[in-house]
């Protein structure tokens, strides 16, 4: 590890360590002067160095991909040691940014920016990003890894950057990305495109605008990518025009496909928003300003409708697990035993199949089968009827499908070719997200001679148990017995059947 006086040798010129410029999440960085003609550069080295791990592979790979973005809105690199000659620790040289980083400068800042200084600086982080993405998706932009020479905004740390043309998942040995400038899709291991970079680069915008996150201070980044608006930026900064606004809200909209496809696209959009002068520009803006917002409620209701259908789908994930994790893994692990055991004399098979209602499965021996079905509770479960309240009016009632005063989650069944079987039933739990399993053992009550006489036990169709799960316990023509699941005697019933 390097500290200060330290001298190395670089391209045949001495330096020597004279500042220390900060430290990041894997190593230091230093200021370095040429002994004879002070020369000024920056070194970032490890703080630690093993040849294999995740934080050398990322300064070598920042190394890789730097040398191939050569532009005046991105930092200059010069050299890379990899450690393995002396000095033993991995290091890269780059140009020297005096102006520090876009974070120091928002952190300095006691006043909001003009409208013309966002724009002058948008408009370089601009060029530099263009120039990055013809090659590159850096995949880690924000404001620490903007730097400032001379005035002039300069991208840095490729670290994460992955070829444009990648067609490889976000997650790589690193990581991907800071969590308040994440694009949503990353969240979803989705392929890189410059669209992510987008996403990121409009948190920054917006950051510039209002020294402050669009989302604010987040617990839970992810869901805040995924669910959150920003408030109008313009309502903000009074000295950001709607139009400005607007091309940071596209920027950073929650679908990839509603940002910009190209950085001219962005570019020329914030060129026209500086044309916004005339006699009618408050008239104009007004308008304008509406249409942000409705922009905006727009993203919030997509927002609303992502996260509802995240959580319905978490929930189905759910019991989904629950059916094949306590029921379908204990019968596969069974016909694994019984065809062990069978020594291939007697094949039992099992095939599982699922539609967007119904799991289901079955299994096969001797010519006789056993069907399996599950399926969740959804709106079409939910029964409707009108009925008179207290005061005699008629009133529509809707009726969910419950069992001892818990909601059923989801419910279905085990029948034999014989006809026999027995009702499975997942309902909700007062200790967590995940059900108690219930077996529903359903028998002729004797109460009605007219009705079919069916084998006992048997088990409802999805239609039946609509009805007959409000029936459990009362007088009427079948009779049925609860009990725990217990996948022993699951097993002891198909020995039975088969």
């Amino acid at each position: 590890m390097f500290k200060l006086s330290d001298k190395i040798k670089f391209q045949e010129k001495e330096y020597i360590f004279t500042k220390f410029l900060g430290q990041g999440g894997m190593g230091h960085v230093f200021l370095i002067e040429n002994i004879e003609s002070g020369e000024k550069l920056a070194l970032k080295s490890l703080q630690y160095f093993l040849p294999d791990d995740s934080n050398y592979r990322s300064l070598f790979n920042e190394w890789e991909q730097a040398q191939a973005v050569k532009h005046n809105n991105v930092i200059c690199y010069h050299g890379f040691h990899d450690g393995l000659s002396t000095p033993e620790t991995p290091y890269l040289i780059m140009e020297l940014a005096n102006g520090g980083s876009l974070e120091d400068f928002l952190k300095s800042r006691t006043s909001l920016l003009s409208e013309e200084e966002c724009l002058n600086i948008f408009h370089q982080i601009i060029d530099g990003m263009e120039a990055v993405n013809n090659v590159l998706v850096h995949r880690d932009i924000k404001p620490d890894n903007i730097f400032i020479k001379d005035g002039i905004f300069k991208i840095a740390d490729f670290g994460l950057a992955k070829i444009a043309q990648d067609k490889t998942r976000s997650k790589t040995f690193k990581g991907w990305g800071t969590e308040p400038y994440i694009a949503p899709e990353a969240y979803r291991s989705e392929r890189n495109t410059i669209q992510m970079d987008m996403y990121s680069i409009g948190h920054v915008f917006y950051q510039i605008a209002a020294l402050r996150h669009a989302f604010g201070s987040q617990s839970n980044w992810e869901q805040a990518h995924l669910t959150a608006t920003p408030t109008a930026l313009s309502s903000v900064n009074i000295d950001i025009s709607p139009k400005v606004s607007g091309v940071i809200n596209k920027l950073i909209a929650k679908k990839p496909s509603n940002r910009y496809e190209s950085w001219d696209e962005v570019r020329q959009d914030l060129v026209r928003s500086a044309q916004n002068t005339g006699v009618n520009k408050s008239i104009i803006n007004n308008i304008l300003s509406k249409k942000v917002l409705e922009d905006l409620k727009k993203e919030r209701e997509l927002a609303e409708k992502q996260l509802k259908e995240s959580e319905i789908q978490r929930k189905l994930d759910i019991l989904n697990f629950q059916f094949n994790n306590d029921i379908i893994t204990p019968l596969s692990n069974f016909v694994d035993d019984f065809n062990a055991i069978s020594d291939n004399n007697f094949i039992m098979k099992i095939h599982s199949k699922s539609s967007s209602r119904y799991l289901s499965s079955k299994i096969l021996f001797n010519g006789k089968y056993i069907d399996i079905w599950f399926k969740h509770i959804d709106v079409s479960d939910i029964k409707e009827t009108y009925v008179n309240d207290i005061w005699g009016d008629r009133v529509l009632r809707k009726v969910i499908p419950s069992f001892k005063q818990k909601s059923v989650l989801a419910w279905g069944a085990l029948e034999s070719s014989g006809g026999t079987g027995f009702n499975i039933l997942l309902i909700a739990s007062d200790q967590d997200e995940y059900g108690d399993w219930y077996i529903l053992k359903n028998k002729n009550s004797g109460l009605n001679s007219l009705v079919e006489h069916r084998p006992n036990p048997f088990a409802f169709s999805h239609n039946e148990l609509l009805k007959e799960i409000h029936l459990v316990g009362a007088m009427h023509i079948y009779s049925t017995t609860v009990v725990e699941l217990n996948i022993d005697e699951i097993l002891k019933w198909i020995s039975d059947v088969l």
